[in-house]
């Protein structure tokens, strides 16, 4: 039995969390035992996502986590992994100067373990400072992992990584997913949408750089208009302004927003949706590409970084330049105006996800690496 703990010490929930709750659920039961070390709980969403991995039979222990800033908070963690005698350490890094830095990877060598990182936006600028501690750190490092070949690059040349210590794995959610969008038309009637609108879903954090206000701009320059209407689920702190840009647009009845909806609300409202748009400017591999193409959904993401190894342009959805308005407006026409066009790229995305993006796919590949640090064959 190998024993693989996760370390999270980001102080609310997102993406890189559902990653480590996700893959440390997928894991083979009869062969890896996962558990999982996290900051004291400030957020009361984190203390639901770990009581669900309690709930789901995966060790947490919470931990005060302030690196470098208390030294004295790196022999505590050093004494839990010495307590629970982990084969792999693997710690999450949501930005590439999370993760205490790096530093809990030579606290994790002094306890015996195997180090992984999982990085998921290496391409944010370095922070000279901070770099140089990290870089320092990943001397202990045996694998760093990323989600596309295109950010792989930016582990080498940005994050210092030696190129041999670099793996690729796509995320992955559950193979079932989206399986209720024949229950679309009931969903669309929950939601207050009674006729026949072409429905837009954003989900996300609702931050400058994922492009929400671009996205209501460019509904208010579409030819298609109004015929539209956005659902939009998250919160963050350009809430605000997105709602009054909506409603200056002149958009207030056709801009919903829903707040932020756990895993099983968001799965129904891509159900009611007809089409994905994300045009941010910065981006790993998003889960909400991986569930709008599990939904049958096509998608309108910015073309950056390893999205276009997600998205097939044309083929499973349409790719824009994040930063351009009038080209977020064409491809929401482009959309709106061609259902068969949508149900087609709809198919294509479901397709590619059961071939390339599974949650199995994704925690049979960790599993390789975790057995390869460890020196054990797969089977």
């Amino acid at each position: 039995m190998i024993s693989v703990c996760y370390v999270v010490d980001a102080p609310v929930v997102g993406g890189a969390e559902l990653y480590v709750s996700r893959l440390a659920g997928a894991l083979d039961a009869r062969r890896f035992r996962p558990s999982v070390l996290m900051r004291d709980a400030g957020d009361p969403r984190l203390a639901r996502w770990a009581d669900d991995l309690r709930e789901r039979g995966i060790h947490v222990t919470s931990l005060p986590m302030h690196l470098p800033f208390a030294p004295r908070h790196a022999f505590d963690i050093w004494r839990f992994l010495e307590r629970r005698a982990p084969h792999v350490v693997h710690v999450n890094l949501p930005g590439p100067y999370d993760g205490q830095m790096g530093l809990i990877l030579p606290v994790a060598k002094a306890a015996g373990a195997c180090t992984v990182v999982t990085e998921h936006l290496p391409m944010v600028p370095v922070l000279w400072k901070r770099a140089a501690v990290k870089r320092a750190a990943y001397r202990f490092l045996d694998v760093a992992v990323t989600m596309t070949h295109a950010n792989a690059r930016y582990l080498v040349e940005r994050q210092g990584v030696p190129a041999p210590r670099v793996r690729v794995v796509a995320n992955g959610i559950r193979e079932d997913y989206g399986v209720a969008r024949a229950t679309g038309v009931e969903q669309r009637w929950a939601l207050g949408i009674r006729d026949s609108r072409v429905v837009i879903v954003y989900v996300g954090h609702i931050l400058p750089h994922k492009g929400l206000r671009r996205l209501i701009d460019a509904m208010a320059r579409a030819r298609t208009r109004e015929q539209l209407h956005l659902l939009v689920v998250g919160s963050g702190p350009d809430e605000a302004a997105s709602r009054q840009l909506a409603a200056d647009r002149g958009l207030s009845a056709q801009v919903s927003f829903l707040g932020w909806c756990d895993a099983a609300r968001t799965e129904t409202v891509l159900a009611a949706g007809d089409v994905l748009a994300l045009p941010s400017e910065i981006e790993g591999l998003p889960y909400v590409l991986l569930e709008a193409m599990a939904s049958g959904l096509p998608v309108i993401a910015g073309r950056v970084y390893g999205v276009p190894e997600v998205v097939g342009d044309g083929v499973t959805g349409l790719l824009v330049d994040p930063g351009n308005v009038d080209e977020i407006a064409v491809a929401l026409d482009t959309l709106a105006a061609d259902p068969e066009l949508r149900a087609r790229m709809g198919s294509q995305g479901r397709q590619r996800f059961e071939r390339d993006f599974t949650l199995a796919h994704q925690a049979r590949a960790m599993e390789a690496i975790y057995r390869s640090l460890l020196g054990r064959a797969t089977p």
